[in-house]
């Protein structure tokens, strides 16, 4: 029976599917079977006797010793080890390798008995997948609890801040943040109990590479063996751009005065912005999750359900509500409901507050005022599509079957050009697709700019991708991935910000920007070319007097109309450019002589001086052109630029509606301009200068608030116009100390005022170079000290300009300067480019209504809800609101309607001298009381 058995295992021995063989204690080839002979590809005679660590990868031999001399020693019964064997031609077979010891007669060791199992297609699948799945930037974990092990990407290892070589259970126990492992645990039983789908769980976790991030773990149970879980995978994935999203979407709908909620289709609370919460007087936790009717009460649910009913059904609604709020005040609340429409299906709706009882004294105000937000869900994650070698589709993620139009089924096997068609922008012609490239040069390749995908729809969507080759571990080329998506939103809008950073906003011609690149472009080109080309500077006659006269309204129509005359007369080729105000300057980049651009001038001067019917008012205006010809009148922009300018006043000292060529006559004029700045130099050592006082007022109580100081200058020959000096003091950096020198004397006089016992805020402008001055806080803490001042009666005004420069920096400042008790005004509000998210990120106290706002002609339904918007934008921020420009009783009457009650103005008082302003102060009573009987 022994002999039988013997011979029963030696026929299994040799039969096995799989290779083995008997390795004697020395490591040599004791007996082996068909099987690994066929796997290695020799003959049994080739190894019988060979030692086995000659068939085996050279970097697989160290740890081979090692085991084998364990399993010899009687430290372990054997091994499983994945190893690599080098067949006959070199090539390398990955197998699962089973060492175990067979003892000898004595119990020492008598063989080795070793069992190899090709997993060469499973570890190339492998490698497949987790090259696919680098490229989507995610990374894969595979836990066994039963072995306490996991296995994980390297993406996975960057993400969760494991060390190298640290892929254990216990490392990545150890580099979880504390105070996520309960959650973690919370999630796994939740899941594995069976109360949840998934496990999901985002937090914040520094990575391997020193990166903070925020991270999305997900995962689900793969495996049980009974109601014992054996294996769990899942998803380590960066979701830091989405969640910053959310962040600052959090922040902006936190800092909106609506109230904006939403409710999913089972009428439960999933958020609510500040204002929502404050109305009800609930914290985030407190309400997310609750049912509305636990949250607003069962009569106001009765009330109220046939609106939610529907909403639910598709159909928006808005009504009137008086809602006693959380602190038991009763307001008049507009509501809309918006159902939130997803893919066909309702999947709930915003609520959607205004309070607006203020309505019942300001209908028209409060209209202008009430903005509504629209939340955007959270962003998809980005297309992925896989290839073949030959680039024909493996596969593609739902996002990518969602753009692309196809499902796996149908694009299994496609080109990736017919699955992916690509599209020149500009031109609709076919792109090539840089999946090509990454497999033809084996190198990761992005798509060329303005590219486009024509769905399977026809839709066009702008996209940006990149491309990838999947090589496996040898170099070999197993296909590719590209990863795209959707920026057709982004880059419309790229090219509007872009067009607008280039163009007028009243005539949409090309801005001071685009005029000087194109300058710039046409100095190169004649330089090359040997010709000439002509700068004309182009000022309407008397423009001022159609805007007194008809109203900004007019003066804007006026404007469009002789750019369209002025483009309208013009070759393509040649550029119109509004310069801001009533100036225009054209470029005229190819002429033949001074008389070619004679002649054009003749037809523009035809074209604007035609009469224009401004909303049925005839209307004649004038113009004044002056020209500079490259190369004798500049040989660059800025010197053309400035002779065309010098010609233009020529023509218009000369009387207006005319032309005039630069010529050396004309440098006379920049001598003169030299010499003022001359003159401005020496006038602050001359004790030129002086500072004027005009009061900020409130009519409808009398009280005086304040006074702004005001520059003057009396120069050589008499009084100049700040209009003319401010900007050249600007120009040559003279305004640092000219606005330290007004710092000086408005603290001083402030103080004066303080110590004859009527104390006053007084208020300064600051430039932008003064306020970005290295210094400039210890400036003025050293102004307050000399003088004296009590830091409150400091006021400085700055412009929407200076806020939005170095916003970090100015943030320093200004925070500084509140602390010291300084206020801070925003001068000429209303009038910058800058979006409103500062007004809560910078801490100034004031918002001053610029005086165009009040100018002739401005009183429209128009100007009246911006007057509105800035008035009520102040009083929800806590912001004093003053306006300036206050020239007529009816003014004061709109503004105090409004709400507005602190005013500034020539109908109270001209910037006065010091004197002249305490006569003033001793007679407003009187002026009071003619201006309150006058309203």
């Amino acid at each position: 029976m022994p002999e039988q058995r013997a011979q029963l295992l030696a026929a299994a021995f040799r039969r096995a599917s799989i290779g083995m063989a008997l390795l004697g204690t020395d490591g040599a080839f004791l007996d082996v079977n068909d099987a690994l002979c066929d796997l290695l590809d020799v003959s049994r005679a080739d190894l019988l006797g060979r030692a086995a660590r000659d068939v085996t990868h050279p970097d697989d031999r160290p740890d081979d010793d090692t085991q084998v001399r364990r399993t010899l020693d009687g430290a372990q019964d054997g091994f499983e080890r994945r190893r690599r064997y080098l067949r006959r031609d070199g090539s390398v077979v990955q197998a699962q390798v089973r060492v175990s010891l067979l003892a000898g007669t004595s119990g020492e060791p008598g063989a080795l008995l070793l069992q190899v199992q090709d997993v060469t297609a499973v570890q190339d699948l492998t490698e497949r997948l987790h090259l696919a799945v680098d490229a989507t930037q995610d990374g894969i974990w595979d836990w066994r609890p039963p072995l306490g092990t996991l296995d994980c990407t390297d993406r996975c290892v960057l993400l969760g801040g494991v060390p190298l070589g640290g892929r254990t259970l216990r490392a990545w126990w150890r580099a979880l943040p504390p105070g996520e492992r309960p959650r973690l645990l919370r999630a796994y039983r939740r899941h594995a109990q069976g109360k949840a789908d998934v496990i999901d769980l985002e937090f914040r976790q520094r990575g391997a590479d020193g990166v903070d991030r925020w991270l999305a773990l997900r995962g689900r149970v793969t495996a049980r063996d009974g109601s014992v879980v054996t294996r769990v995978t899942g998803t380590l994935s960066d979701v830091t751009t989405r969640v910053q999203a959310q962040r600052d979407m959090q922040v902006l709908l936190d800092n909106l005065p609506a109230m904006i909620g939403y409710w999913d289709a089972g009428l439960r609370n999933r958020f609510g912005n500040r204002a929502y919460l404050d109305w009800f007087g609930k914290t985030p936790r407190q309400m997310r999750g609750r049912h509305i009717r636990d949250v607003i009460g069962a009569d106001a649910y009765r009330l109220n359900r046939p609106f939610m009913d529907a909403v639910l059904r598709g159909e928006a609604q808005v009504f009137d509500r008086t809602i006693t709020d959380a602190a038991g005040r009763e307001r008049h609340t507009e509501l809309r409901y918006v159902p939130d429409v997803q893919g066909g299906e309702i999947r709930g709706f915003f609520a959607l507050g205004t309070d607006v009882t203020a309505r019942r004294r300001a209908e028209q105000a409060l209209r202008e005022q009430r903005e509504l937000a629209r939340v955007t869900l959270a962003s998809i994650g980005d297309s992925v599509i896989t290839t073949d070698p030959h680039g024909n589709v493996t596969f593609l993620n739902p996002v990518a079957q969602r753009m692309t139009g196809w499902t796996n089924e149908d694009a299994a096997g496609q080109p990736i050009e017919t699955v992916m068609p690509l599209l020149d922008e500009t031109t609709l012609g076919a792109a090539p697709n840089p999946l090509r490239a990454a497999l033809r040069r084996r190198e990761i390749m992005g798509m060329v700019g303005g590219t486009a995908l024509r769905s399977r729809s026809g839709a066009l969507f702008s996209v940006e991708d990149s491309a990838a080759p999947i090589l496996s571990e040898s170099g070999e080329l197993l296909g590719a991935v590209i990863v795209f998506h959707d920026v057709t939103e982004a880059r419309t809008m790229a090219l509007r910000m872009s067009h607008l950073a280039q163009h007028d906003t009243l005539t949409d011609l090309p801005n001071r920007v685009l005029l000087r690149d194109r300058i710039a472009q046409a100095t190169t080109l004649a330089r090359r070319r040997g010709t000439p080309f002509a700068v004309l500077f182009l000022d309407l006659d008397h423009f001022k007097d159609v805007n007194d006269s008809l109203g900004h309204h007019a003066g804007d129509q006026l404007l469009r109309e002789v750019a369209r005359r002025l483009t309208g007369s013009l070759r393509a080729s040649d550029t119109v450019s509004r310069q801001g105000g009533d100036e225009f300057i054209i470029l005229l980049p190819e002429v033949s002589s001074a008389a070619h651009v004679q002649t054009v001038i003749g037809k523009l001067m035809a074209a604007v001086t035609a009469p224009y019917d401004l909303d049925g008012q005839a209307v004649h205006v004038t113009l004044s052109l002056g020209a500079a010809l490259y190369p004798q009148d500049g040989a660059d922009p800025d010197e053309l630029l400035k002779h065309a300018d010098a010609a233009m006043y020529r023509a218009k000292a000369d009387g207006r509606n005319r032309h005039h060529f630069y010529s050396r006559a004309l440098h006379g004029e920049i001598q003169r301009q030299q010499q003022l700045r001359h003159d401005l130099r020496a006038a602050l050592d001359a004790g030129q200068f002086w500072l004027a006082y005009q009061p900020k007022v409130n009519p409808a109580s009398g009280e005086l608030l304040g006074a702004e100081a005001l520059l003057r200058w009396n120069g050589p020959d008499g009084p100049v116009s700040p209009a003319m000096f401010i900007p050249v003091a600007e120009e040559t950096g003279l305004i640092v100390p000219l606005g330290r020198w007004v710092l000086r004397e408005a603290c001083a006089q402030a103080r004066r005022w303080s110590d004859d016992g009527h104390a006053l805020p007084v208020s300064v402008n600051i430039s932008a170079a003064q306020f970005g001055e290295t210094g400039f806080l210890e400036t003025v803490q050293e102004e307050l000290r000399a003088s004296g001042l009590s830091a409150h009666l400091l006021e400085l005004e700055v412009t929407e300009t200076i806020l939005m420069r170095h916003v970090e920096h100015v943030q320093r400042n200004l925070a500084a300067l509140r602390a010291l008790g300084v206020q801070v005004s925003i001068d000429d509000f209303g009038t910058g480019y800058s979006s409103l998210s500062y007004l809560h990120e910078f801490p100034v106290t004031t918002l001053k209504i610029d005086r165009s706002f009040l100018a002739p002609g401005r009183s429209g339904p128009q100007a009246t809800a911006l007057i509105t918007a800035i008035i009520g934008l102040g009083r929800a921020l806590n912001l004093q609101v003053i306006a300036e420009g206050v020239e007529q009783p009816a003014q004061v009457r709109a503004l105090l309607d409004l709400g507005c009650a602190a005013m500034q103005g020539y109908l109270f008082a001209p910037p006065l001298p010091p004197a002249a302003f305490e006569a003033w102060r001793r007679d407003w009573p009187a002026q009071h009381a003619a201006l309150t009987a006058q309203a």
